[in-house]
């Protein structure tokens, strides 16, 4: 990686990118889920949320994938593998914490997943190594602990 700014940048903006889609996602399957199963009296299911969540594997890791390659963030597979399971983490972590299931801010929930595969692309670094895989150990300790406190608490966190 020539310029760590620049991929810095580069993985911020892909994680934002995918961030967003994540909620619109997440949104459009709720929304049309309940839009379906609105008259129903009995137990109704939709392909809704199963569709919601593929289309967001397929365009999140696409969108990840074609990032990583054009910052040279090496090994590919195995970053974006990392980071697109960061991500994953952080919008389950994110959805848990708060009243409804689903992320609340659109704002925390972008900036949050925006986070995710530049702490990754710092880890591909050899001369950042150690501080990325500091940072992403304390991004998953602090959502665990989130996590914990949103389940062991009378509140929601979020």
């Amino acid at each position: 990686m020539n310029k760590i700014y620049g991929v810095m940048a580069g993985s911020v903006l892909a994680g934002a990118i995918t961030g967003w889609m994540a909620r619109t996602l997440w949104l459009w399957a709720i929304t049309e889920d309940e839009r379906n199963c609105a008259d129903s009296v009995t137990i109704c299911f939709t392909l809704y949320p199963l569709a919601g969540i593929a289309l967001w594997i397929l365009l999140g890791v696409a969108v990840l994938w074609l990032a990583f390659w054009m910052l040279n963030v090496r090994p590919l597979k195995t970053m974006v593998a990392a980071a697109f399971i960061l991500q994953w983490f952080i919008i389950v972590v994110l959805a848990g914490s708060s009243r409804d299931d689903l992320p609340q801010s659109w704002a925390l929930t972008v900036g949050a997943m925006a986070v995710g595969p530049a702490l990754i692309a710092l880890c591909a670094d050899p001369a950042r190594r150690w501080t990325g895989r500091i940072a992403t150990g304390a991004l998953v300790t602090t959502g665990l602990s989130l996590d914990w406190l949103s389940t062991h608490t009378t509140g929601y966190i979020l």
